[in-house]
C-alpha cells in the first residue's frame, strides 16, 4: 500500500505546532527528527541501547506526517506554509516536501528512534530490544504499530506521570481513544484492578490486544465502539487525544465516571488549553496541571 510521506524542515520551538497542524489534516502519525533532543536527553542521562544514527549532527529539525493516498497533500501542504504567517512561534525558514513511499518503509522507520526509556517508574521496552528492568523499574512492552502512542511524546509522558498520584491500584480504568495501549497497560502494570480499552480506529484495537498480550493481559475488553455502551462506570479515565476532541466529549467523559472519579486529559496544544480547560472546569475539579513544551495536561476530578 502506498500513502503519502510529507516532511517539514522548522525551527525545533515551531516542532509540536507542526505536528498539531499535520495531525489536525489527518495524517496517520507523525515522526520527528531533532538533534536538539539527543542533546537534551544525554544531558540528563546517559543510554546504554542507541542507534549510531542518533547522534550523527542535523541542522532544524523535521517533523514527517503520514496520509492516505486519497488524501490531497498539496492542500495539507499550503496549510503548513500558512504558518509563516503567524508570529507566537518561529516558523521562518520553513519547508515543505511531499514524497510516496510504500507502507513497509513507514511502518520501520520510526523504529531506529525507539529505544528503552523510563517514565517514572515505568520502564517502557519496545517490543523488538532485549533490555532486562532493574531493581524499581516496572516494565511495560510495547509495539506501536500504525497506532498513536509509544510514549515518547509529551502528551503521553504527562498521562503516566500523573498516575503516580492518583489511586490507581485496585480501580477500573478506562483509556478512552487508547491508540497503542499504553495508557492503559500502564494503569494496569500499576495495579488496575480492570482496564476498558476503547477506539474508533480498527488499527487502534489490533495494536491494543498485541499489546496487551505482549504484557500478559489475557482476554482485555478492548472494544470498538462509542464509550456510552459501557455498563459499568470507571474510577479513572485516561483520554489523550486532541483539544478539539476533548472539548466535544467533555459530557461523554463525564457521564463514563464515577462520582468522585478522576479525568486524566491530554494532547492539548498550548494556544486551546484555556479553553479546553474552562469546559472542563465547568463539571470538574482541577486538582493538577502540567505543561512541557507546546503540550498541556489536566487531572480532574468529579
Amino acid at each position: 500500500m502506498k500513502f503519502y510521506k510529507l516532511t517539514v524542515v522548522c525551527k525545533s520551538e515551531a516542532s509540536d505546532t507542526v505536528s498539531y497542524e499535520l495531525h489536525e489534516c489527518g495524517s496517520l502519525g507523525e515522526v520527528f527528527s531533532d538533534y536538539n533532543d539527543i542533546l537534551r536527553v544525554l544531558d540528563e542521562k546517559s543510554w546504554d541501547y542507541a542507534d549510531a544514527s542518533l547522534f550523527e549532527k542535523t541542522e532544524g529539525c523535521t517533523v514527517s506526517g503520514f496520509f492516505t493516498i486519497e488524501t490531497d497533500v498539496e492542500s495539507v501542504a499550503q496549510k503548513i506554509k500558512k504558518l509563516g504567517e503567524y508570529d507566537y512561534a518561529d516558523f521562518s525558514g520553513l519547508t515543505v516536501s511531499i514524497e510516496t513511499i510504500d507502507s513497509v518503509e513507514w511502518e520501520n522507520e520510526w523504529k531506529k528512534y525507539y529505544v528503552p526509556f523510563n517514565i517514572g517508574k515505568i520502564l517502557v521496552i519496545p517490543e523488538w530490544i532485549d533490555r532486562e528492568p532493574t531493581a524499581g523499574e516496572i516494565p511495560v512492552y510495547l509495539n506501536p504499530g500504525l497506532a498513536f502512542g509509544t510514549g515518547t511524546h509529551e502528551t503521553t509522558s504527562m498521562c503516566i506521570e500523573f498516575m503516580d498520584s492518583l489511586p490507581i491500584r485496585g480501580s477500573r480504568v478506562l483509556d478512552f481513544g487508547c491508540g497503542s495501549g499504553i495508557l492503559g497497560i500502564c494503569a494496569s502494570a500499576l495495579g488496575a484492578k480492570s482496564v476498558v480499552f476503547i477506539d474508533t480506529d480498527e488499527q487502534a484495537i489490533d495494536a491494543t490486544r498485541k499489546n496487551c498480550k505482549l504484557n500478559g493481559i489475557d482476554d482485555p475488553t478492548v472494544v470498538l465502539k462509542d464509550v456510552r455502551q459501557m455498563s459499568e462506570p470507571a474510577d479513572i479515565v485516561l483520554a489523550n487525544i486532541t483539544a478539539d476532541v476533548l472539548t466535544d466529549v467533555e459530557p461523554i467523559i463525564m457521564s463514563a465516571l464515577k462520582a468522585g472519579g478522576y479525568a486524566v486529559i491530554s494532547g492539548i496544544i498550548s494556544d486551546k488549553a484555556e479553553t479546553v480547560k474552562a469546559r472542563y472546569i465547568k463539571d470538574f475539579t482541577l486538582v493538577s496541571e502540567q505543561k512541557k513544551n507546546e503540550w498541556s495536561a489536566y487531572v480532574f476530578k468529579l
